[in-house]
């Protein structure tokens, strides 16, 4: 690993074009900490840079047989950050939306039972899909959605290191999102009152 630290950042792609996760690792390691506040500025938000981030190096990643042909690195990563929080904010204003929806729907007469029986469905989901959590990513979670504490004051209350609290906050997110589609959110979201 040492030796990949020398290289400049258009090697490094080479070598990751090549599927050498070494220089994979090094690359992330050399931008993530400048990453991180540009992030936080797009997205306005110090709560979930860590997931943009994670999602442009996977993309990266994902990605990295075009790295080879890319002759200025930091433009190129700085594209995909910006793509990135912009799909994040899309991402955000949808849920606002539907959660706005159903609030109005919720304030109106009557609900019809389909409606009913879908709250009472995405509430149940919701509900399996945190008690699938392991049991510190589901504590972490809790603390943060239902207490709306920081991560450092679960860092404190919890007596662990920051990062160990939005590692676990980013994993138990993952996980949800995952066991939601797999358990399949997306047909109770074709009723009518979410739309």
């Amino acid at each position: 690993m040492s030796a990949n630290l020398h290289f400049d950042d258009k090697e490094l792609c080479r070598l990751i074009a090549k599927g050498d996760e070494i220089a994979f690792r090094t690359l992330f390691h050399r931008y993530n900490r400048i990453l991180l506040p540009f992030i936080v500025k797009l997205v306005q938000s110090s709560r979930e840079p860590e997931e943009v981030l994670q999602e442009v190096f996977m993309k990266i990643w994902m990605h990295r047989e075009r790295l080879a042909d890319v002759d200025n690195p930091k433009a190129y990563i700085v594209r995909i950050v910006s793509n990135e929080a912009t799909n994040y904010l899309q991402k955000l204003a949808r849920q606002n939306q539907l959660f706005l929806r159903a609030q109005q729907l919720a304030q109106q007469e009557p609900i019809t039972p389909e409606q009913n029986f879908a709250l009472k469905e995405t509430a149940k989901l919701m509900r399996d899909a945190i008690g699938e959590l392991t049991p510190a990513c589901r504590q972490v979670y809790l603390l943060s959605r239902e207490e709306q504490l920081s991560i450092p004051e679960i860092a404190n209350r919890l007596d662990l290191s920051e990062n160990t609290v939005k590692n676990q906050l980013i994993k138990a997110l993952k996980d949800i999102r995952q066991y939601i589609r797999k358990n399949g959110l997306s047909t109770f979201l074709t009723f009518p009152f979410f739309i």
